[in-house]
């Protein structure tokens, strides 16, 4: 009978077709585990959706229903609607992370809009940052129009947010950057004879 242990080239042992199984086989089919991410995000997605369209036609009826038509009752119901957009946006983020993860990991030739389709995991966090900076701003903005409780400062709560904006639209910076660099030195050609000298 044949052996599966065959001798390595500097003398030690290397064993082949051990089992049924091999570690080939099994990171190939790991990547279905990315299923477990991409369902769940999607059905939380889909929650955030189902929740803002009620809390849509619940701000609407009280709107028209109960407040008053007047600046007090006009700044009440832009604060809601602008905490609404945040709402949605971040039902985006959920929705836009859960289409990549399945793209990248499970069926890369999917037909997608351009704007959904992510090539690499990179991509898909850069996207993620950018709409992570539009919720904060909306949040700002719905904060700004709300009322303040005694101690707090509409100037505080605007640096705090700025700062993490800042921070995140640096690193989104740098990491194009690095990322660029990486690019345009993978696909630079090397010349022939480069770094070797014949006589």
């Amino acid at each position: 009978q044949g052996s599966n242990i065959t001798m390595a080239p500097h003398g030690g042992h290397c064993l082949q077709g051990i089992g049924p199984f091999n570690m080939r086989a099994v990171f190939a089919t790991s990547r279905y585990l990315i299923l477990f991410a991409v369902i769940g995000l999607l059905i939380c997605a889909l929650a955030v959706f189902i929740f803002g369209g009620i809390t849509t036609v619940t701000i609407v009826i009280e709107a028209f229903g109960h407040a008053g038509f007047n600046a007090e009752g006009a700044r009440f119901f832009s604060t809601e609607l602008v905490e609404l957009i945040d709402l949605f946006l971040l039902g985006t983020v959920l929705l836009i992370t859960s289409v990549g993860l399945y793209e990248l990991f499970l069926d890369p030739g999917i037909d997608l809009p351009p704007w959904l389709s992510v090539s690499s995991l990179d991509q898909l966090k850069m996207n993620l940052v950018a709409v992570i900076i539009v919720m904060l701003t909306v949040l700002f903005l719905g904060e700004a129009g709300a009322e303040w409780r005694e101690g707090q400062t509409i100037l505080e709560f605007g640096a705090s947010i700025a700062l993490v904006i800042g921070a995140a639209s640096l690193a989104v910076f740098v990491f194009q950057r690095v990322h660029q660099a990486m690019h345009a030195a993978a696909h630079t050609p090397v010349q022939p004879g480069e770094g070797s000298h014949h006589e």
